[in-house]
């Protein structure tokens, strides 16, 4: 992440968790092309017209519910990949001034509301294939294999879940990002001690913004972030 977003994270003591229409991916939360061809093709192929009556109102149902869940999946997104992926610090970083934030899957479970679920996204091409069952979370953790060097696991909070307590603390912690009407984020408080075992500076951070991030580290109490090794220097 760029330091302005681990600056907030650290300040704040808060998961940014931004709604899953704010992701980027414009297919996050939708239906794969390959799920939609499926329906059409079992209502092409029912043996009677009530038959096709109820594959199309089951596809319909399911569609519409999948097209209102989407605005109210909240994301926390991590990748699993055993070394730092050059593709990673490209895509979600703006310049060198940046750090990766390293935790366990054990640890992230442990420090979330339990009604928030966490699991690994599974990768399909969004043009033929389909997703496995009609469990809405499908739609939430599935991707294009377009993305699949992220190697992600999320974490996915669902505002619906109709759970008392859970519904209480969803509101204290559901936020309108500060000038950018319409951004919704949950943002529940964390134990950074906890979260963060290590921090990891880009492979080409300036000095001065190393600084800042071992100042800031340091004030909070946070490991001793550590400048990637991953910068490929010519060896002759």
């Amino acid at each position: 992440m760029d330091f302005d977003k681990f600056e907030w994270l650290v300040k704040n003591s808060r998961l940014f968790m931004p709604c899953a229409d704010r992701l980027g991916d414009p297919f996050e939360g939708t239906t794969p092309a390959g799920d939609i061809e499926w329906w059409l093709r079992r209502v092409k192929n029912a043996n009677s017209n009530e038959q096709k009556r109820i594959i199309e109102h089951n596809r319909n149902i399911i569609s519409q519910m999948a097209q209102k869940f989407r605005n109210h999946y909240y994301v926390s997104c991590w990748h699993v990949n055993e070394f730092e992926n050059y593709a990673m610090w490209k895509c979600y970083t703006k310049d060198t001034n940046a750090v990766a934030v390293k935790t366990t899957f054990k640890t992230l479970r442990g420090i979330l509301h339990s009604t928030v679920e966490i699991g690994l996204v599974r990768y399909i091409d969004y043009a033929t294939g389909r997703l496995p069952s009609m469990n809405l979370f499908e739609h939430i953790m599935h991707k294009d294999i377009y993305y699949g060097y992220e190697n992600e696991v999320r974490a996915v909070a669902a505002a619906f879940i109709a759970h008392g307590e859970w519904q209480t603390h969803f509101m204290q912690n559901h936020f309108e990002k500060e000038n950018y009407k319409g951004f919704m984020v949950y943002a529940p408080q964390i134990d950074l001690k906890k979260l963060i075992n290590a921090i990891v500076m880009h492979p080409e951070i300036t000095s001065k913004d190393k600084e800042n991030v071992v100042s800031l580290c340091s004030a909070s109490g946070l490991p001793d972030p550590i400048v990637s090794r991953r910068k490929h220097e010519p060896v002759f």
